[in-house]
């Protein structure tokens, strides 16, 4: 069954090897517009890193600083009024 149009992703989960973060989530089924990631330094503004294909589920993040925690969100933009964005996800690496 398709997701009520502006669904946002669902299950986002974040694996941290320290060298790289992957990002995880389920796309919105019967969606069809693009994912954006966005993400940051804890506590801070979050910029967008990549705007993936439609139906994109996953996405690997290199070359962040080892000590420093950040947080991500998942979004699906569903028009150009509405776009869909996860509960953040963040690192916890202190």
């Amino acid at each position: 069954a398709a997701a009520p149009p502006g669904s946002p992703p669902s299950a986002v989960t974040l694996s941290d090897t320290r060298d790289s973060i992957t990002l995880r989530w389920t796309y919105p089924p019967g969606g069809e517009g693009p994912v954006v990631i966005a993400g940051g330094r804890a506590g801070q503004e979050r910029n967008v890193f990549a705007t993936l294909p439609a139906g994109t589920s996953t996405y690997v993040i290199y070359a962040l600083n080892r000590t420093n925690d950040y947080c991500f969100t998942v979004a699906v933009v569903w028009s150009t009024d509405t776009v869909a964005s996860s509960e953040q996800v963040c690192t916890r690496r202190r």
